[in-house]
């Protein structure tokens, strides 16, 4: 009878650090999981103010304007209106430091300027646009400056771009 109360106890020792052994594998994840804080998200910030409705773009060769539910674009291009206003809407990129955008600031060429206006806006957004080999340089709705790299037809209507080109 001992040897069979013998054999319970050992086998619940077993048990136990079977189990402790278990927790011990597992507390780093608890920890990560539970006590600390997770890491921040990197958000790339938006061009344009995500919470509010956009209304019309006005650049100085041609205009994006939503009236009575639908995007009109005042120059023929090979994108609809209503995708070149989604891709404006969409456009996110990386924030660029003020030292940097100083450094940058010496060879950056003449910049374009756009109007953004809202719903329920009194003032417009007014957006800088430089245009670099490698990216864009914009200033965003935070007054912040963020570079984007995306191909100059995407933001700017084709038949538009080769007004400017021509342009004295």
């Amino acid at each position: 009878m001992q040897s069979t109360s013998r054999r319970r106890r050992w086998n619940n020792f077993l048990i136990l650090g079977v189990v402790a052994f278990m927790v011990i594998l597992n507390l780093p994840t608890v920890i990560k999981s539970y006590l600390m804080d997770p890491p921040p998200e990197t958000q790339y910030p938006y061009l344009l103010n995500p919470a509010l409705d956009l209304k019309a773009i006005y650049a100085t060769q041609w205009s994006l304007t939503y009236q009575d539910g639908a995007w009109t674009l005042t120059v023929p291009a090979k994108v609809n209106a209503e995708e070149l206003a989604l891709r404006w809407q969409g456009i996110v990129g990386t924030e660029v430091p003020e030292d940097n955008y100083q450094a940058l600031q010496a060879n950056l060429p003449s910049p374009s300027s756009l109007e953004v206006w809202y719903t329920d806006q009194e003032e417009p957004q007014r957006i800088t646009v430089y245009q670099l080999p490698q990216f864009w340089l914009l200033k965003n709705w935070q007054d912040k400056w963020i570079a984007v790299t995306l191909e100059e037809n995407y933001l700017f209507p084709n038949d538009a771009n080769q007004n400017q080109k021509t342009a004295p």
